[in-house]
């Protein structure tokens, strides 16, 4: 039987979205092994000066539990 952990993250990044989420599954790699998926779950923005300066993405990193 194969059982599947959820880690819920909010990567960021100065360049985009697709680096915020990227951001978040890198970190989560550092300490997590068998990474099997990941949920887009929501984006977020800080904005400074009418700009977009931080670009957030708030994901769900899915992984097998090995015994």
């Amino acid at each position: 039987m194969t059982v599947v952990k959820i880690l819920e993250l909010v990567g960021s990044s100065e360049n985009g979205w697709e680096d915020a989420a990227q951001d978040a599954l890198r970190e989560a790699s550092k300490t997590v092994e068998h990474i099997v998926g990941i949920d887009i779950l929501g984006f977020k923005g800080e904005v400074k000066d009418k700009k977009i300066v931080k670009f957030k993405a708030h994901v769900k990193v899915a992984f097998t539990v090995e015994r």
